[in-house]
């Protein structure tokens, strides 16, 4: 058996890679499983760093000696880091999506109604500074050299939407009583208009048919008084006939 003591367990190394595995373990996979819940598919990006990311973890393993060993959880933890970057971006992406799909479908509602004002209030502040967040970390982003820099930009800006969805997913069940009340209303609106509708149509028939009925007796009176010209006519013509 080779006694040997390899360089992989060395006790640096070793705290190394478990700091990598708990990373994945308590944030990166967490954040996976939510992002496959809200767009229903798996984060290619993320899946990729994350391959890179054990890819290099193997080589500590495979190569017995030492340069290899540190050069390879430097990369490891650099693509470690990008995993968790994207996944804040994805996150941020998801939420975002959330809130406009949840403005869209709450549309009819008065949100003014819910905790007496104080929601749509924080909802509206809340949502305009992830905005301003997500804003600045593009911004870095798309100055830096490596996307890595922005990484705290897009940490404070994920904590920001993450709050957004925290106070939609705690108000939801009033929002939801809100929303049945309105649809009632609408539909007791809807019963009415459509009475009044029927109602309308039947007036509307009756005054053409009273209409139709007076065009008839106005042409029975027409005839009437031209008839009645006639004899009137006949009579008189009769009267000179007889006194010539």
């Amino acid at each position: 058996m080779d006694d040997r003591k390899m360089i992989y367990n060395d006790a640096d190394i070793q705290q190394e890679i478990k700091e990598i595995y708990l990373q994945y373990h308590n944030s990166i996979k967490i954040f996976i499983g939510q992002l496959e819940v809200l767009q229903n598919k798996f984060p290619v990006e993320i899946l990729n760093e994350i391959r890179a990311v054990f890819s290099h973890i193997a080589k500590v393993y495979a190569f017995d000696n030492e340069e290899t060993a540190r050069h390879n959880i430097e990369k490891a933890k650099s693509h470690i880091k990008r995993a968790q970057l994207d996944a804040f971006k994805y996150m941020c992406y998801a939420y975002s999506k959330f809130y406009k799909e949840f403005r869209d479908l709450y549309k009819n509602v008065d949100l003014s109604y819910v905790n007496n004002g104080e929601f749509i209030v924080e909802l509206s502040n809340t949502y305009a500074s992830a905005l301003k967040k997500a804003e600045e970390a593009r911004i870095v982003e798309a100055k830096a050299d490596s996307g890595i820099e922005a990484y705290e930009v897009y940490e404070e800006s994920y904590y920001e939407y993450a709050k957004l969805y925290k106070l939609i997913i705690d108000n939801l069940p009033i929002m939801e009583k809100l929303q049945q009340k309105e649809m009632l209303q609408r539909e007791e609106v809807n019963g009415k208009l459509d009475s009044l509708q029927a109602s309308n149509t039947e007036l509307q028939e009756k005054l053409s048919a009273l209409q139709t009925e007076n065009e008839q007796e106005k042409k029975k009176n027409k005839i009437i008084t031209c008839i009645s010209i006639a004899l009137g006519v006949a009579s008189v013509v009769l009267g000179i006939m007889a006194f010539i």
